[in-house]
């Protein structure tokens, strides 16, 4: 049975990481323009159906990387360029109102979007990714690429030319902000803020990489969370949650390492505390926080661990079978299903006030495996199930509803 889907193809790089408030200077922004040759005619070459929740045909796009958001699906198709490890990223909406599927706009030369961090700000979809071979000797751009889905656009702006490809951002108080891993000679790492009223950059935040190794980000009521590893040189690494408030000034830190540790025991494959410790120090796909004190966490390795930091215990404990969805919404965390033969009953767990609640589903009989989850700002579900693991041609079907 494969495992690891995410291992596959995500690297496992120790980010490093001073900090200070000073102003980015970045401020190259480029609006695509774009004519009707840039729309594909015809049907979709790998067709995937969208339906309701009562199985109800909504209509077809193309299998790709899909999110769902507050009004649609928003997705991306790669087309890797022969004997390079770059290629042409296409983006598009289908419109769960009109029924539609609609080109936003395409990146040349695209290494790596870092899909895990789309995120949705004030009707506006936004997600990153570099330009260039991430695997290459020369430094790639970080890019923020700016969709709205109503007028049919796309914007491009320039995060930092020293770029990370797992590099991670939210959305709070009306703003983002990217946590990258800065490529330059210094090897530091930055919070940048991003305002999208005035289109501007501000390097908020910044970490040495000999003292500090950031992880992700993620937001809170009035301000973000940031998941920082301090290095300890010698000694074990330890992990904090530190609270930001909305002027970027840091108001509390918290060590979750025991309770993350003690989470981790518990998933499948961890034999011990060094293996554990040796988790908290991967990188993270998926970190958030909801009133103050329950933590949801996946890493590119093992764990997808749901902990309340309060009173230290495991609400939820799971390995690599697993994921957290994606989007802006609250999270889910899923069981991903592989073989046809051995399905279970579908699992699709939501933390609610500290505790674990199942999320009822009922797939496409014809179509039983889940494969992704993701939850939109709204609420709104997209469950990906197929027939095969992995889907073939023409298999793939997006049941969209709401969460309850």
């Amino acid at each position: 049975m494969l495992k690891r889907i995410t291992a596959l193809f995500l690297v496992f790089v120790l980010l490093s990481a001073a900090a200070g408030c000073t102003v980015n200077n970045v401020s190259d922004t480029t609006e695509a323009d774009f004519t009707t040759d840039d729309v594909p005619q015809g049907s979709p070459e790998n067709p995937v159906t969208i339906t309701d929740g009562s199985g109800a045909r909504l209509g077809v796009i193309n299998n790709g990387a899909y999110t769902a958001v507050d009004g649609g699906i928003f997705y991306s198709v790669f087309t890797i360029s022969e004997g390079l490890h770059t290629g042409t990223a296409e983006y598009r909406f289908f419109s769960l109102k009109n029924k539609t599927d609609v080109f936003l706009g395409k990146l040349e030369e695209q290494g790596y979007e870092a899909g895990f961090a789309r995120t949705e700000l004030d009707g506006t979809v936004y997600t990153l990714a570099v330009r260039g071979d991430p695997a290459g000797s020369a430094a790639v751009p970080l890019l923020l690429l700016a969709f709205d889905t109503v007028n049919k656009t796309m914007k491009t702006y320039t995060v930092s030319e020293y770029g990370f490809p797992y590099a991670a951002m939210t959305s709070s108080c009306g703003k983002l902000y990217i946590m990258n891993h800065e490529t330059d000679k210094e090897k530091s790492e930055k919070i940048y803020e991003f305002d999208p009223a005035g289109e501007t950059f501000r390097e908020v935040l910044t970490f040495s990489s000999s003292t500090d190794s950031l992880r992700s980000v993620c937001a809170a009521d009035n301000g973000f969370y940031l998941l920082r590893l301090k290095l300890n040189n010698g000694g074990e690494n330890e992990l904090y949650v530190d609270l930001y408030d909305e002027k970027c000034i840091k108001i509390s830190e918290q060590s979750v390492t025991e309770a993350l540790v003690n989470a981790i025991n518990e998933v499948r494959g961890i034999t011990g505390r060094r293996d554990a410790l040796n988790e908290t120090g991967m990188n993270v796909s998926r970190f958030c926080l909801t009133d103050g004190r329950y933590m949801i966490y996946e890493n590119f390795g093992l764990s997808r661990v749901a902990v309340d930091l309060k009173t230290k215990e495991t609400i939820i404990a799971r390995d690599d079978n697993y994921s957290v969805s994606k989007g802006s919404g609250a999270p889910v965390i899923y069981r991903i299903d592989f073989d046809p033969d051995d399905v279970l009953e579908p699992e699709i767990y939501l933390i609610e006030n500290g505790e674990l609640k199942s999320v009822p589903f009922t797939p496409d009989t014809a179509h039983k495996l889940i494969q992704n989850v993701t939850v939109s700002r709204d609420g709104t579900r997209a469950v990906f199930t197929s027939d095969v693991f992995p889907p073939e041609r023409g298999t793939g079907v997006i049941s969209v509803c709401p969460l309850k």
